[in-house]
């Protein structure tokens, strides 16, 4: 199968200069065009009016019954004389010629004309063109060719002595009209030609010109490297068209900055957090190899880094987890469970560190059931109950509220302790994250908890958020039903 190589699409700048081009040019085509015709009209209507003077004037002359044929032939010489090349053509029904001009002859082709006796019944002006040696010759024309605009009527008078019928036809050469509208129709398109050509670099210069703000975004973010995420472009320095471009890079730029944040810090703090087991270790075992020991106190040392062993297994686990959350690869179960019933078996599970603390557990609410994986639910609260023991003072209580609500099953865990500024709620879910930076885990767990629940709600399509005031912090988890 033959692949059909990729055409880039052509540029914006072209595009722009093109279609501007193009509907500038037509526009300026069509006024030329309507300016050639206007004179064109122009001429014909005056051409038109010409004739039927003409035409009223022969008529008068003609019948006339008080002059004589010498007199009304010498008439109709007269009157013709004030009209520049004007024929006329005088013929009695049998078409014998009773009087004809100059250029007279010429007209007498038109009668063969297969519409000439509607055009003389209806006096109507038409086109004829003859060849006429006697036509002048003009720039343009290798033929001598005349046209005239002709018009063609009969009537009746007294001639040579008895009334007889006559068809007249006066013709008017417009060889001078066409010779200028030729020269108009060639200086126009040449003026046309050179108009366009200054129409395509001038719009190309503009368009080149308007772009100009683009360019300068690109730059400025071409500019913008791993080592100065903190820069902005400032949306009121650039045209309005541009504004939600620059709003939505800036929005894109906090997020990568924020992402390249935590993913330095993330690299830091899981350096430190695996260092802190490995250099009790490599102490440990240096303590132990200084000098001799009994087996009593090198079952000791055993059973010390063992708890190091089980602390990093447990932090690497927690990290092939969130590597696989990371990816999309949390697939959970989907089956139906009770999730009141999944908190009252965590519970067990801290029964006595509890007792040890003198910390009440408590859960409150009826069974609720969502669908889902229990096993990560087990886990996601497992971590949210280990943390709330974690920071509740000795002789209060941990409490678990299960609710129902119309589409989903909220999950609360509320725990007294100390208010959590309102600047640290939002990274509470990151990876190794701590509200005081200077504290220093000591069998605390991996400081990855939230961040695992926050992965498991999120694989179930829910939503994790905390509240913290002077009485107490809750950590509150909604997930839909189904």
């Amino acid at each position: 199968m033959r692949v059909k190589p990729f055409r880039r699409p052509f540029s914006l700048a072209l595009r722009l200069t093109f279609f501007i081009s193009l509907s500038t040019i037509l526009a300026f085509f069509a006024f030329t065009w309507f300016m050639l015709h206007s004179v064109e009209k122009h001429f014909a209507e005056q051409d038109i009016s010409d004739l039927q003077q003409i035409s009223t004037a022969m008529h008068r002359i003609l019948q006339s019954p008080a002059d004589p044929d010498q007199k009304k032939i010498s008439k109709l010489k007269e009157s013709i004389t004030s009209y520049r090349n004007v024929a006329v053509l005088l013929l009695d029904p049998q078409g014998k010629t009773l009087f004809s001009s100059a250029q007279g002859a010429a007209l007498r082709p038109a009668m063969n004309a297969a519409d000439f006796s509607a055009h003389r019944r209806a006096q109507d002006v038409f086109l004829w063109t003859v060849e006429d040696p006697a036509a002048p010759m003009h720039a343009g024309h290798d033929m001598k060719m005349e046209t005239y605009r002709i018009i063609a009527s009969s009537g009746s008078a007294t001639l040579q002595g008895e009334a007889q019928n006559y068809v007249m036809l006066i013709g008017l050469s417009i060889n001078f009209h066409l010779h200028y509208l030729d020269a108009l129709k060639k200086n126009l398109f040449a003026i046309a030609a050179v108009i366009s050509l200054l129409i395509i670099l001038i719009i190309r210069i503009a368009v080149r010109q308007g772009h100009l703000p683009l360019r300068n975004v690109s730059n400025a973010i071409k500019n913008i490297t791993s080592e100065n995420l903190d820069a902005r472009l400032e949306p009121s320095r650039v045209p309005v068209e541009l504004e939600q471009l620059v709003i939505s890079f800036n929005h894109m730029i906090e997020k990568i900055e924020d992402v390249f944040t935590r993913q330095a810090n993330f690299s830091a703090d899981i350096a430190h957090e695996i260092r802190t087991p490995i250099t009790n270790l490599v102490t440990q075992t240096e303590i132990a190899l200084s000098q001799n020991r009994s087996p009593k106190e090198l079952e000791d040392v055993l059973y010390s880094s063992l708890e190091e062993y089980n602390r990093m297994t447990r932090m690497v686990s927690d990290m092939l987890f969130l590597a696989q959350a990371d990816n999309n690869q949390l697939i959970p179960d989907r089956v139906m469970f009770d999730l009141r019933a999944e908190v009252v078996k965590v519970f067990d599970f801290f029964e006595a560190w509890a007792e040890e603390r003198n910390i009440t557990l408590n859960v409150n609410g009826q069974p609720c059931l969502t669908e889902g994986d229990p096993q990560m639910f087990r886990r996601a609260i497992n971590n949210l109950l280990s943390n709330a023991l974690r920071y509740t003072p000795e002789g209060n209580a941990v409490t678990v509220s299960v609710s129902e609500q119309e589409n989903d099953v909220e999950l609360v865990v509320e725990n007294p302790g100390t208010l959590i500024p309102q600047e640290h709620l939002p990274r509470l879910f990151d990876r190794f994250y701590r509200v005081d930076p200077s504290r220093q885990r000591k069998g605390e767990g991996s400081g990855i908890g939230l961040a695992i629940v926050k992965s498991i709600v999120a694989a179930h399509h829910g939503k994790v958020r905390v509240e913290s005031d002077a009485v107490s912090t809750r950590f509150i988890l909604s997930v839909p039903k189904k």
